[in-house]
Formats: C-alpha cells, sequence, structure tokens
C-alpha cells in the first residue's frame, strides 16, 4: 500500500525565492508529499528554505541535491526507480508551475472523475506574462501576477501529465531518456497507457503526430476554454522583463540546451512587444482571487493568537485628525495637533504617544471627518510604571457629532486600572454615531496614553 496518494515530482534550478509559496500552494490542495529535485550548484540555500518540510518528524519534502547542470531526465528516473512506489500518483511539476483545478481546488476531489478509467490526465499549459515588471519583484507570485494569454486566440500544446505510479515501468524507458519526458511517455510505455485530457477525451490524436496533430486536436471550437474552465496548468515562466536573460545566466546545458533563445529574443524589439502583448491579452484573477483567501485565513489564525483579540472592524482612528488640550517638555511633537498624532499612529509601544502639561481636566481628542458609525473604543495606557500608569485611571471618554453637545460614554472613578501592550487595554462598547471622540481626566494632572483605536462595526456585521 502506498504511503502517499498523491504527490508532486520537481526539479528546481535558481527557484529558492518562490520555493515557499509553490510547496504550500500544492499543500492546499490537497498533495500528501513533494519529491524535489535541487539543481543549483550550492543546494543550502533551497534545503535551508525548506527545512521545516525536510526535517519534521513526518517529512512533507523528501529532497535530493544533482549537482550536474541541466539533467532533469536523471531526476525522473532518479525518482522512478527509488519513490514510485511510494506514491498511487505523481504530478511531473515545475516550480514556476501552479495547477488551476477549478472549482474544486483539491486533487482528491478533482482525481474522484478519472482515476477509475484513466492512468495519466494531461494538464494544459497556460503562459502569464510579466506585468510591468523589469527586475523580479519580491513576495507572492500568484498575487502581483495576473495577466495571461488568451486561450482563444494561443494556447501553448505541451501538457504536464499526472500518473498512476503502477502502470509506469521505468525498465520500459530508454537510456538515457527522452528531454521530454515530464511532457509526454515514450511509445514503449505510451503504448500501455490510459491518457485522457481533463475533459476526459482520449489523447491518442493529441500526440500521433506531435505537434501537429496536437494543433489540430485543440483547434476544435470551444475545446480551450472548456479546457481552462476545468483544469489547467497556469505557467508563470517570466516574473520580469529581465528573466528573459536570466534563463540564459541560470545555465544552457542538458536540458537547458534551448535557453539561449529566450536571450535573444528581447533584441529583436517587434517580435518582443507582439509576444509579451499576447502574454498580458487577458485579466485571470482566479488563482489571485483563491491565495489571497488561503494567505487572509493564515493571517486571522496568526491574528487569533495574539493576547488582545483582534476587533475585526476598521480603525478609524487610523485616517482621524487630532487634537489635545496642551504640550510639555515630554511631549514628542512641536504641537498639539501633531503630538495628538502619536496616539493614532496605529503603533502600541507602552510609552507614551502623546503628553499634556500639568493641568486641570487635560483632555485629547480624535476628528473622524464625518458622523460614523462606532462599536468600540480600545484604549491603551502608557506602562512606564506604576505611577505614571494611575495618572490615566480617572478616564472620561465623551463622544459628539457637532463638537458642541457631548454625550456620555465612559467614566472611570480612578480605582479601576487598566493597562495596553501588556494585553489588557481598556476595551469599552461604543454603539452608536459620532465624529468627536474625547478622553479627557476626571483630575489635575498630566493626560498621556499610548495609543487609542476607534473601531466601526465589524466586518461581519
Amino acid at each position: 500500500m502506498p504511503k502517499y496518494q498523491h504527490a508532486i515530482l520537481n526539479t528546481s534550478r535558481w527557484e529558492s525565492e518562490t520555493i515557499v509559496e509553490w510547496l504550500e500552494y500544492y499543500i492546499s490542495l490537497g498533495f500528501d508529499h513533494a519529491y524535489i529535485y535541487c539543481n543549483d550548484d550550492d543546494p543550502v540555500e533551497m534545503y535551508d528554505k525548506l527545512r521545516p518540510y525536510i526535517e519534521r518528524q513526518t517529512p512533507y519534502v523528501t529532497f535530493h541535491h544533482v549537482p550536474y547542470q541541466g539533467q532533469q531526465p536523471a531526476c525522473w528516473i532518479h525518482f522512478l526507480e527509488n519513490y514510485k512506489h511510494e506514491t498511487e500518483w505523481f504530478l511531473f511539476i515545475d516550480a514556476d508551475e501552479f495547477l488551476a483545478l477549478k472549482p474544486h481546488n483539491n486533487i482528491k476531489n478533482f482525481m474522484s472523475e478519472f482515476e477509475r478509467e484513466f492512468d495519466c490526465i494531461h494538464f494544459n499549459w497556460i503562459w502569464f506574462g510579466p506585468e510591468d515588471f523589469e527586475e523580479r519583484p519580491k513576495g507572492s507570485t500568484l498575487l502581483q501576477f495576473t495577466h495571461r494569454e488568451d486561450e482563444r486566440r494561443q494556447m501553448n500544446y505541451f501538457t504536464k501529465t499526472i500518473n498512476r505510479s503502477a502502470a509506469i515501468d521505468p525498465r520500459k524507458i530508454g537510456r538515457p531518456p527522452i528531454d521530454m519526458l515530464n511532457h509526454r511517455w515514450p511509445p514503449t510505455i505510451s503504448a500501455s497507457l490510459r491518457e485522457a485530457n481533463v475533459l476526459g477525451e482520449s489523447m491518442t490524436d493529441f500526440m500521433s503526430n506531435f505537434p501537429a496533430s496536437a494543433e489540430q486536436f485543440m483547434s476544435d471550437i470551444g475545446r480551450r476554454e472548456r479546457i481552462v474552465a476545468k483544469a489547467v496548468l497556469y505557467h508563470f515562466l517570466f516574473r520580469s522583463r529581465n528573466d528573459f536573460q536570466r534563463r540564459v545566466e541560470r545555465g544552457t546545458l542538458g536540458a537547458y540546451y534551448f535557453q539561449p533563445m529566450w536571450g535573444t529574443l528581447p533584441t529583436r524589439h517587434e517580435e518582443f512587444a507582439a509576444f509579451l502583448g499576447g502574454l498580458a491579452e487577458r485579466e485571470d484573477l482566479y488563482l489571485h482571487d483563491y491565495w489571497r483567501d488561503q494567505v487572509e485565513a493564515v493571517r486571522s489564525r496568526a491574528r487569533a493568537t495574539s493576547i488582545v483579540k483582534p476587533h475585526g472592524g476598521t480603525n478609524l482612528a487610523r485616517s482621524a485628525r487630532a487634537t489635545q488640550s496642551s504640550i510639555c517638555q515630554w511631549s514628542r511633537g512641536q504641537t498639539v495637533e501633531e503630538d495628538a498624532r502619536g496616539a493614532i499612529n496605529g503603533t502600541v509601544t507602552g510609552a507614551d504617544g502623546f503628553h499634556t502639561q500639568h493641568e486641570p481636566n487635560p483632555w485629547w481628542i480624535a476628528d473622524l471627518g464625518s458622523v460614523l458609525s462606532l462599536d468600540e473604543i480600545r484604549v491603551f495606557n502608557s506602562l512606564k510604571d506604576p505611577g505614571m500608569a494611575a495618572r490615566a485611571y480617572p478616564l472620561v471618554i465623551d463622544t459628539s457629532c457637532d463638537g458642541q453637545t457631548w454625550e456620555r460614554l465612559f467614566f472611570n472613578n480612578g480605582n479601576s486600572p487598566y493597562g495596553g501592550a501588556d494585553g489588557h487595554p481598556l476595551i469599552v462598547r461604543a454603539q452608536g454615531k459620532a465624529r468627536y471622540v474625547k478622553l479627557w481626566l476626571a483630575a489635575t494632572d498630566y493626560f498621556h496614553l499610548d495609543e487609542v483605536e476607534i473601531y466601526g462595526p465589524k466586518q461581519e456585521d
């Protein structure tokens, strides 16, 4: 019984900077394991990025270094001879390829339609362009690249396959294997394979005289659109204009023998412009939106671990104007407005965000700009020492729609302490509407707080 149901097989060179997002994406699709062959001259950088997946108690990644540039076929044969028995199905996939499964977003749900009748499913490519980036941007590929070729006008005929391991006999593959093994099997293998595309159509006509037969097969009206609408490989081949030269600099040995053609393309200006235009014909937000939701779910789980539960609404104070009754030698700002902004800068430090002078009933006011619905006010006290924190205990919070007539929202008699950055800010429910929020002391003293947050209704409300 195989250990894994669905696994990915990858060979990568110069992909360390994006490998984690790529791997996490396939984890999100429900793949059970990854076999990654690093073809960098030195594997340390990629290994370090993948170490949490390699060295955990139940590894998610099986990692090998292949030091000989461009020897991808050797990696595939090594996998077939040593690991194919560990997984029921394996997918050939590069680190710039993201399998879009619509609407499943789940490999197990998708494969349930095919696994009884077929041994090999072919996924067509659709290419994305470099947007307007001259250099590769840092950060997410899926969130930054959203324009691709239009399948109604053009579509690359190469495919990648997910394969039933038991149907692949490595002894029937010639030595050396064909360099396109990750795109199509040699006749010694394919003769006994039940192969289909994502529409469940036989690949016999597609492969009979490739690539001419593939072009004819894909010319049928609507077939390309149906394929893209169901499942397709989003191929982020060029993630900047400089990526064309980068593919040459990466190396031209072994399986990379054809890379020089990309390096010369930018010198043919009209042809280059047409090529880039073809890769930007259509906006496609499918994976952008899917990955945005995945990232936000992680952020939400991370926020939920906070010692102060996140509110979930908009902090209206961040865009407010603020002022206060006075400044003193301990104020950070040179004017009352500048000093008052220290309490709505979005940074909780445990120290003073603003500081008035010693005076009767010192105050601080936030102007939200218009009358808005309120839900909650959070007050983070200065925690430099107990005596300074106690100054803010006799706190009063008033609200107003016009700055003239005020309504009492909260009054602390001075005996109820509250903190802030220690996880215990003062949290006051504030249902109703207001434009102005005023905090002041029912005492003669200095007034200083760390941060004030003013929230509108929660998003789910």
